[in-house]
């Protein structure tokens, strides 16, 4: 394990603080779960989905979207433009 130092807002360590009496965990364990969390889904490469395996003998039913289809999509969903 490595110790680090951080500074954090008052209303995050208040809000880290009442989670950790709630579910009687440290708020070192809290932060650590937090940061194991952002890099598994954040920072991590994760697979495209052309690399994912398909069951032989079986296809797409119809037609995949392309790349540009799909951010215009996320991207409307969050309401910004693209």
């Amino acid at each position: 394990m490595k110790t680090i130092s951080l500074s954090v807002s008052e209303s995050d360590y208040e809000a880290f603080r009442q989670a950790s009496e709630e579910g009687d965990r440290s708020i070192a364990q809290l932060i650590r779960e937090a940061m194991s969390l952002y890099r598994t889904e954040y920072i991590e490469a994760k697979k495209p989905l052309a690399e994912l395996p398909i069951l032989s003998g079986h296809s797409p039913i119809a037609a995949l979207p392309s790349r540009e289809e799909l951010y215009k999509e996320i991207c409307n969903r969050e309401g910004e433009t693209v």
